[in-house]
């Protein structure tokens, strides 16, 4: 009996720290380059910090929600997943960035456009004619189009092998435990990156061209990055 619960006990100890290393690496895993530069296509639209912490935790939920269905369906189905079928998943990744920073940048040149001088009280300034607050339909589209990009990334990068994690632990159970603290990780970590990439977009506001320009470069890094991802897929890189 004794020799019992020691063994439950190094059971309970070896899975509890599993777990805390879930949660480190999940928020570790949501700094990722392409995690951020995806984000900062979207958060050029958003001022308010409440709404800011809502869109990285909704990264992080969908994030979360693609592995889990995943680590369900591999034990479920038995599927076989390997490493080099995993590396497939980084093209809808790829092409998510290249769309996000199209996008991006024409939103930085429609903004750069619109800037345009009045003359108020014998002051003149310039300032953008159409201020990025989103309202209605138009702020909950933004708000869900965070929850997207989340679950494509979770098929791809690194976050894509918790699935052979989760497939390799004994029981189903731990394997969705396991799921849901590395997303909890990722998610408490994506709110910082979102807050982070908020601070220098919320500064620029009021000086329009230079906001204009941080959304421009925030679409130019991303489609660079989705191009490297095609290319080093492609063999560009030996």
């Amino acid at each position: 009996m004794d020799a019992l619960l020691l063994h439950s006990g190094h059971i309970a100890e070896t899975l509890g720290l599993a777990l805390l290393l879930g949660l480190v690496s999940g928020f570790k895993h949501a700094f990722e380059p392409d995690h951020v530069i995806a984000l900062s296509t979207l958060m050029h639209r958003e001022s308010r910090w409440r709404r800011i912490a809502w869109m990285g935790s909704l990264w992080g939920l969908g994030h979360t929600t693609t592995l889990v269905a995943g680590v369900l369906l591999i034990r479920v189905f038995q599927m076989q997943v390997s490493e080099a079928t995993l590396g497939y998943f980084e093209v809808p990744v790829a092409a998510m960035l290249v769309g996000l920073g199209v996008w991006a940048v024409w939103e930085g040149v429609r903004h750069a456009r619109s800037v345009h001088s009045h003359t108020h009280d014998a002051v003149s300034h310039a300032h953008v004619g159409d201020h990025p607050h989103p309202h209605g339909f138009a702020e909950w589209r933004s708000g869900w189009s965070s929850f997207g990009v989340g679950l494509v990334h979770g098929l791809a990068g690194s976050g894509a092998m918790l699935l052979l994690v989760g497939a390799a632990l004994p029981t189903l159970t731990q394997g969705l435990l396991y799921s849901l603290v590395y997303g909890g990780g990722s998610i408490l970590g994506m709110v910082g990156v979102a807050i982070g990439l908020a601070v220098p977009f919320r500064a620029a506001q009021s000086r329009p061209l230079f906001y204009a320009g941080l959304t421009g470069v925030s679409g130019v890094l991303s489609v660079a990055l989705g191009a490297l991802i095609v290319w080093e897929m492609s063999g560009g890189i030996a």
